[in-house]
């Protein structure tokens, strides 16, 4: 069933606290961070290492919400834990945040080369013998913003790519004007949720012209409907967004998924493609799809779970 949530914040961003608000732009979310983490792209790599040690102890040290929340959703996955087990589990989860974190911007610089393994021949091979639409979904897991942004795909298609926008104004521009100068900037169009009313329409219209669109799959806005789905045997709000607009193109559901492997060094793992029931029952179509989405995150979740970055504790 379907409801709206009540909650302001993006649901599984941080929360809003008196020292983010006392901050500004240097609280985790504030443009100071993404102008530095640009910044350190300019350095030798050896720098860029180092730094991200540094901001995994400081992040470690000095955020204790982001830390308790991080706690309590690996404890779902990896069961409970003694407190010395739970620090690890948290000092692990934000090294390989930051990693993603520095590597995200790193992306941008053209003289940077990282490295891409890709698994999921099958999809692709799909694809070329296609001309369908395809939703790709993911979990904002490992480096889920690199995976439109690799290669080409099959058939020349277009990946539209719908972000949330940042919790900053001055970090949202300044995000968008690193993807205006992206070294594939004309292999993908991007899309923010919430900024566009017409938005599901045109992703409608490009999916019906064979591109390819790409959807978070285990974040819904705030203010948005939902459909409660499960993961790692506990109730979760999930949203339904992918699997309708999948429905509506009759399009595949591919779920996506972003392992960081070392330093930029990326598999990208496409798994096998999700097809969404098309009964005279749309909201049972789109609650099977949903569920078959969850399962696919919390596959992905359980081999890395340190991957997983949520910063808001959801149980």
């Amino acid at each position: 069933m379907s409801q709206v949530s009540p909650i302001p914040d993006k649901p599984h961003a941080p929360s809003r606290t008196l020292l983010r608000r006392l901050l500004g732009p240097l609280y985790v979310t504030g443009i100071f961070w993404y102008r530095a983490a640009w910044f350190c792209t300019w350095f030798p790599q050896w720098f860029g290492t180092l730094v991200i040690h540094i901001c995994t102890w400081i992040t470690w040290a000095c955020l204790w919400n982001i830390r308790a929340a991080v706690a309590s959703n690996l404890e779902a996955v990896l069961g409970p834990c003694g407190w010395f087990e739970r620090q690890r589990r948290i000092w692990r989860t934000l090294y390989d945040f930051s990693c993603c974190y520095c590597e995200r911007y790193e992306q941008f610089r053209p003289s940077v080369k990282m490295r891409f393994d890709f698994a999921g021949e099958k999809t692709y091979e799909l694809m070329r013998q296609t001309d369908r639409g395809f939703v790709f979904f993911t979990a904002h897991f490992g480096n889920w913003e690199m995976g439109p942004l690799t290669e080409q795909l099959p058939g020349d298609r277009k990946f539209h790519v719908v972000r949330e926008p940042e919790m900053s104004k001055s970090a949202q521009r300044f995000v968008q004007e690193l993807f205006d100068k992206h070294p594939q900037r004309d292999q993908f169009v991007v899309h923010y949720a919430g900024a566009d009313l017409t938005l599901g329409a045109k992703l409608l219209m490009a999916l019906r012209k064979g591109d390819v669109v790409g959807m978070p799959g285990d974040r819904p806005r705030a203010g948005m409907a939902t459909t409660t789905g499960e993961m790692f045997g506990r109730p979760m709000e999930l949203p339904p967004g992918p699997a309708a607009l999948a429905r509506a193109a009759n399009a595949p559901l591919v779920p996506v998924f972003v392992f960081r492997e070392g330093r930029r060094h990326y598999r990208v793992e496409l798994w096998e493609p999700i097809e969404v029931a098309q009964s005279d029952d749309k909201e049972a179509d789109v609650k099977q799809a949903v569920v078959a989405m969850a399962q696919a995150c919390e596959r992905a979740i359980r081999q890395r779970p340190h991957h997983w970055f949520c910063w808001k504790k959801l149980w």
